[in-house]
């Protein structure tokens, strides 16, 4: 039997029995000595026998009964803890998403913001670009409007950037790139009010573009700063269609000559007494106005050649 254990069983035992045969030792020392070697020697069997036969090793059924016990166990737990798992992954997924929504949300608003300031940017050198052909011979100082409301005793202003540090004088032309907008009433260093066309105080000269003829322009203060035009002959007679530009001012203040003012829409006869009334539809929308140019300076051109004539 201890021959085919092999050396270390053999020697298990040799070292496990030595104590047994102390006579001094306590009995239930030496019993509890005796489990301990059986319980080594029958470790050591099995484990030899397990390892001498690949097929039919008696400690199968063992391991059989063994996963038959604790299998049902371990899927048992596994199955308790899926939800908690799942739960878990959940929750970093949606920490994930979240995250990820956060960052598609702010490259999505920089996109937005960066495109809004290239289309105004763009706009504004539109606007700059008209503003130079409306009025190409006169310096101008370009401005933006910053307010709107009254001033003063007026009703219909706007409120421009530009003010005294910039050359801006009361009674100066305002333009933008479709036509009149005002003049200027009061000045800051840094700001100016601009008194629209379209206020019940604004009276402009304006002259018919097509057959030169002079009348004044007055504002009827509305919101879409509609215009009344009277002629200076009473026997003229505006058409529907007709074109009307600024005559100019003494000095060139209030009013520099030659800007589009509007296009008559209707005609009416005074009542009572000779002459028309023609209704006029301003290019400047009042309610659309961003960037204008204020006339600061005399046309930029070389004087007029002088005419003389010759006697015969």
């Amino acid at each position: 039997m201890l021959k085919d254990l092999g050396t270390p069983a053999r020697s298990a035992i040799r070292s496990a029995g030595t104590p047994l045969r102390s006579a001094g030792m306590p009995r239930g020392v030496r019993r509890r000595r005796a489990v301990l070697a059986l319980v080594i020697l029958a470790s050591f069997t099995l484990i030899v026998l397990d390892a001498r036969r690949s097929a039919g090793s008696p400690v199968e059924p063992l391991r059989e009964a063994a996963a038959g016990v604790f299998g049902p166990l371990e899927s048992t737990a596994t199955s308790a803890r899926q939800p908690v798992d799942n739960l878990r992954d959940r929750f970093a997924e949606m920490d994930r998403l979240k995250a990820e929504n956060e960052k598609l949300k702010k490259d999505n608003e920089a996109l937005t913001e960066e495109l809004n300031t290239s289309d105004y940017a763009r706009s504004r050198a539109q606007e700059l670009d008209r503003l130079l052909k409306v009025a190409p011979a006169y310096t101008m100082t370009p401005a933006r409007v910053i307010g709107i409301g009254s001033a003063q005793s007026f009703s219909h202003t706007v409120t421009i950037d530009a003010g005294t540090a910039d050359g801006v004088r009361t009674d100066m032309t305002v333009l933008n790139g479709t036509g009149l907008v005002g003049r200027v009433v009061r000045t800051t260093q840094a700001t100016a009010t601009v008194l629209l066309i379209g206020d019940r105080n604004s009276t402009v000269g304006g002259r018919l573009n097509a057959t030169m003829a002079l009348g004044f322009v007055s504002g009827r203060g509305d919101v879409a700063g509609t215009l009344d035009y009277k002629l200076v002959d009473p026997k003229a007679r505006p058409k529907v269609g007709d074109r009307i530009v600024t005559w100019g001012s003494s000095g060139n203040a209030p009013y520099v000559p030659g800007v589009p003012i509007g296009v008559v829409t209707s005609v009416t006869a005074n009542e009572g007494a000779l002459g028309s009334t023609a209704t006029i539809k301003p290019y400047v929308d009042p309610t659309r106005i961003d960037t204008v140019g204020v006339v600061t300076g005399p046309p930029a051109r070389p004087p007029r050649a002088q005419i003389t004539g010759k006697g015969n």
